[in-house]
């Protein structure tokens, strides 16, 4: 009776519409789920048969699909924080706030220098410097956005939220360098002249600077990253950052970070510059952010380091002078070169050639047809009388001798015997 009262409760739950079922505790602002204890934090929560409440500018992002749930977390100390859902059942974006009332919520993280470096594409995460003491409304939805084509996709499931306190760069040392050579690829344009670039996407949160270390472009900054670059031609390089608004970029030649030359620079507009380098030498690039002194500390962002310069022309191939013109092929020409006669035999055997090498030949007896021989031709148990033999040369291409060679004689005829 027991197992017969449960499945009709589940038939009817099955039947219900899905806005009958329960929404999650956390859908609304006033219940969001409060969030404690020591970094990093891992949370699992779902947002199926969530919705969304009031308005509030963008909301958590323009392209909240609207199935939102709420979480509260109060920053333990001042630091770099990440937060993010990058590993949930659906495409999740994130949103991180001030505030206690939906209305005026205050985006405490937001923009492209503000994301990754962790999520995959259509998922979000930002790293942001979290105030001790301060409260974080944490609002978590499924991305709707589909591209040009409307396409259904999932925005319900499974949640996997995740605060972490941000680690330096692992290459925030000089001896930690990045690779930027490994990354740099040469492109063959349409012109002669290739073209070099190298691309590595990095950020300098909680970096620092070490002791001995210049100050990159006069600014102390304060959160440097490093990378090694060996030039691949002689020639101008041009640095440039994507999406820094107040970066310091230096390249040096050395081996230590308090025995660096720097290389001269020319700069029409920051963040880009110019030095001239040497092909095969090795070369150290420092990405820091300029010194604010409201902040007492220096910019840090995610960024991309760019280099690129042309290269030299490629060789071009030899120009071959034009072939003279050609005329009309000429026939070829027959000659027979050698004549035998066996009067008693009554044969007459005849050699020929060409004036055109590969030529095939025709021949003829008398008034018979013209056709395919090899030299030497024998003709046996002639009728005694006067005879003409004629060949004619058919030159590979198909051009055949316009007037054969002759070779005429005359077979006698047996003596009687008395």
């Amino acid at each position: 009776m027991k197992w017969g009262i449960t499945s009709a409760l589940v038939a009817i739950l099955l039947a219900l519409p899905a806005s009958a079922l329960a929404a999650p505790v956390n859908d609304d602002f006033a219940n969001r789920q409060a969030l404690s204890g020591a970094l990093p934090l891992e949370i699992d929560a779902s947002n199926e048969e969530a919705g969304k409440e009031g308005a509030f500018g963008d909301g958590i992002s323009p392209f909240a699909a609207g199935h939102s749930i709420w979480f509260e977390w109060e920053a333990p100390a001042t630091q770099w924080t990440t937060i993010g859902a990058c590993g949930s059942d659906f495409p999740a974006l994130v949103g991180i706030f001030t505030g206690s009332n939906l209305e005026s919520l205050v985006k405490a993280a937001s923009g492209n220098t503000g994301e990754g470096p962790h999520c995959p594409f259509m998922e979000r995460e930002y790293t942001f410097k979290a105030v001790a003491g301060t409260d974080y409304a944490i609002g978590v939805d499924g991305n709707s956005y589909t591209g040009p084509e409307p396409i259904p996709v999932e925005t319900e499931g499974e949640v996997h939220l995740r605060i972490e306190a941000t680690p330096p760069p692992p290459n925030d040392d000089f001896a930690d360098a990045a690779d930027l050579t490994a990354a740099g690829k040469t492109y063959e344009l349409e012109s002669p002249e290739p073209f070099y670039f190298a691309r590595l996407e990095s950020y300098n949160w909680s970096a620092g600077k070490e002791e001995g270390e210049p100050d990159h472009q006069g600014d102390p900054g304060g959160a440097s990253s490093w990378y090694e670059w060996t030039a691949p031609a002689t020639g101008t390089a041009r640095m440039s950052m994507c999406c820094f608004g107040s970066p310091l970029l230096g390249i040096y030649t050395g081996s230590a970070v308090d025995a660096l030359t720097p290389l001269p620079t020319e700069s029409e507009f920051p963040p880009e510059m110019r030095a001239e380098v040497t092909a095969g030498q090795t070369y150290r690039i420092a990405v820091d952010g300029a010194f604010d002194e409201a902040t007492g500390e220096a910019a840090q962002v995610y960024y991309s380091l760019n280099v690129s310069m042309s290269l030299p022309p490629l060789p071009r191939p030899p120009i071959l002078a034009p072939l003279p013109p050609q005329g009309p092929e000429p026939s070829p020409e027959t000659a027979i070169t050698r004549s035998a006669f066996s009067q008693q035999a009554r044969l007459a055997k005849f050699r020929f050639s060409s004036t055109v090498e590969g030529s095939s030949f025709q021949c003829k007896l008398d008034k018979g047809a013209f056709k395919p021989c090899a030299s030497p031709k024998a003709y046996r148990h002639l009728k005694p009388g006067r005879h003409a033999f004629r060949v004619r040369a058919v030159a590979p291409s198909g051009l055949t001798d316009a007037s054969a060679a002759v070779g005429r004689f005359a077979i006698a005829a047996p003596k009687r015997r008395r």
